[in-house]
């Protein structure tokens, strides 16, 4: 791949991401769009980095990574999502519970084990 060409790849990757219409898309959308950004940018730079004589390797293994940065900077948006109405009925909420009826109330008289 040449130098033009990477450049042509990072420029397409910042328009590919802001093609998006982030106000309008729902946050996983705005979350993968972000993550594959994130990715398809430390592949672009390694192969930069193989062309100016440095290890390219150094920002291949550290796509994956980077990429993760997003998982974080969405983890509470992912879940006030998972335990309000917006992600799930109440069906689903009940099913994250990790208490059972027994462990939330005890035993009842008579009840087996």
């Amino acid at each position: 791949m040449s130098i033009s060409r990477i450049q042509i790849n990072l420029h397409s990757h910042v328009d590919e991401l802001f093609s998006a219409n982030f106000l309008q898309s729902r946050d996983r959308e705005n979350q993968e769009a972000l993550k594959s950004f994130l990715s398809s940018t430390y592949s672009s730079l390694a192969s930069l980095a193989w062309h100016l004589g440095a290890d390219g390797d150094v920002f291949q293994r550290e796509a994956v990574p980077a990429s993760e940065l997003t998982d974080d900077a969405f983890f509470e948006l992912n879940r006030e999502r998972e335990f309000s109405g917006r992600g799930g009925t109440d069906r689903n909420q009940r099913l994250l519970g990790t208490l059972d009826h027994r462990q939330q109330f005890g035993q009842q008289s008579g009840e087996a084990i």
